[in-house]
This record gives C-alpha cells, structure tokens and sequence, in this order.
C-alpha cells in the first residue's frame, strides 16, 4: 500500500514540475476593415450617374463629336472603378451618342449634314410643341425659373461671353421642356438635343446671334407668361428655323474654325 502511495505521489510531482504550454493571448486589436466591393446594384447606380455625367458634357459642349471615349481615362476623372464606366459607355452606345470606330476605339456620335438637318427639323417641331403645352402649364415656380434663365442670357449676351449664353440658352429651353409636363415630350427632346447640341453651339459664336436670339427669347417668354400658346409654338418654331435656314452660313463657319472635325465624313 505505502509503495502504491509513492508511485502516485511521484507521477504526481513529475506532472506538476512539466512546463505548462502558454495560452495565446488575444489580440485586442480589431482587424483592418477592407473596402467592400460594390455590389452590383451599386455599380449601376454608378453608372447611371457617370452616364449622365457624360451626357451633360456632351450637351454643354465639352466634349466633341468625334472625340475617344477611353475607359481608363474615364475611371481616372471620375474616381471610379472600370466596371460602371464600361456600364455606362454601354449605355450611350445603346442611345446612339457613341459609336465604335474601329481601331478608333469608341467616340462621341457624329451626324452628317443630312442627319443633322433632318434632325433640326424634328427639334423645332418638338420645342414647339413644348411651348404649346408650357403655355398651358407652367406653374408660378416654373415660370420664376424660366425668367432667371432669360435673364441670364440677356447678361451673357451683353458681356459678349460666348460660353455662359450657350449655358444659359440650355437652361432657359429646358425649362420650358419642364414646363410642358409631358415626360415623353421631354425624352424625345433631350434625346435630340444631346446630338444637335454640338452643332447649335457653333452657332452662338457667329456675330450678332446671341443679341438676336436673347429678342427671340423675349418674345416666346411672354407669349408663355400670357398663356398665348399658338403664338409661343409659332415664335418658338420660327426662332429654332434659322438653324436649317441659315445652315449655308452655318457650314460655312464650321468649316473655318476648330470645329470643322464635327460631322461625319463617310456617314
């Protein structure tokens, strides 16, 4: 018995003296949060955006047809993965305002003269419908609205400042699109004036059109003040027809400035 009692006190004593292995000791550092990737609703939310951003560009005249739509540059400026900027390039490819080229790559949509003219002519239609309809319409607020756009461009024009009349004579007809409350009126405009609009602006530039067209202006404005909507359709209509009537003088100009790389050669 007594030597029973000595075996276990000994195993007893060489289980104790064993060194005890260390338990890890928790790290009380919270790991590094990652960045999530977007997900795709994200990235079509973003692409949205870049595409409108693109589309506004190209209706304030800031990019030219013709010009490369390259994707990695348009990630760098707008802070942006890949994946939303090749989205929304898809996006104005399906809309007609960008075209591949070929080795080119893809560029902002050219028009011929023929398309152009025949697409002036539909836009003066349409605008003058929207004053029709704007005459109807327009709310108090909307016609405050329409009123600063009218004055912007009388200062512009007054200035001689070429850039902001052109800004402004964006803003003051598509406030009477708003006006018109007609969502597929609107569509249909916007649609046209982002592939005229590069065309229009050169127009701004020629001498004595920003002065004409601010009296032009003047007129359609009280006509939709007053609610007289034959005569805002008709004065708008014959304010949008010197861009067909005038298209002599037109090319003209654009074949004696910077501009001249604007249409489509071989359409």
């Amino acid at each position: 018995m007594q030597g029973l009692l000595r075996l276990m006190t000994a195993r007893t004593t060489a289980q104790s003296s064993r060194p005890r292995r260390a338990r890890p000791v928790a790290d009380t550092n919270p790991p590094a949060k990652q960045s999530p990737k977007p997900s795709r609703g994200e990235d079509s939310s973003l692409a949205s955006d870049i595409a409108e951003r693109m589309e506004e560009e190209i209706l304030r005249g800031r990019v030219r047809p013709g010009s490369r739509l390259d994707e990695r540059e348009l990630s760098d400026r707008y802070q942006v993965s890949r994946t939303p900027v090749r989205e929304a390039l898809q996006r104005l490819s399906a809309s007609g305002l960008a075209v591949a080229r070929g080795r080119q790559g893809l560029q902002v949509a050219q028009m011929s003269v023929a398309d152009l003219l025949d697409a002036l002519s539909v836009v003066a239609e349409l605008e003058a419908l929207a004053c029709v309809q704007a005459a109807r319409r327009i709310t108090h607020e909307q016609r405050d609205v329409l009123r600063k756009a009218h004055e912007a461009c009388g200062k512009a024009a007054i200035s001689g400042d070429a850039d902001a009349f052109y800004d402004a004579n964006i803003d003051f007809h598509n406030a009477i699109a708003e006006a018109c409350h007609n969502r597929v009126l609107q569509d249909e405009l916007r649609r046209l004036s982002l592939k005229t609009a590069p065309y229009r602006r050169t127009i701004t530039f020629q001498p004595g059109r920003m002065i004409s067209s601010q009296l032009e202006h003047e007129q359609v404005l009280r006509a939709i003040i007053d609610n007289d909507a034959a005569t805002a359709g008709t004065l708008m209509r014959n304010h949008l027809a010197m861009l067909s009537d005038g298209i002599a003088d037109f090319l003209h100009f654009v074949r004696r400035s910077e501009h001249s790389g604007l249409f489509l050669e071989n359409p």
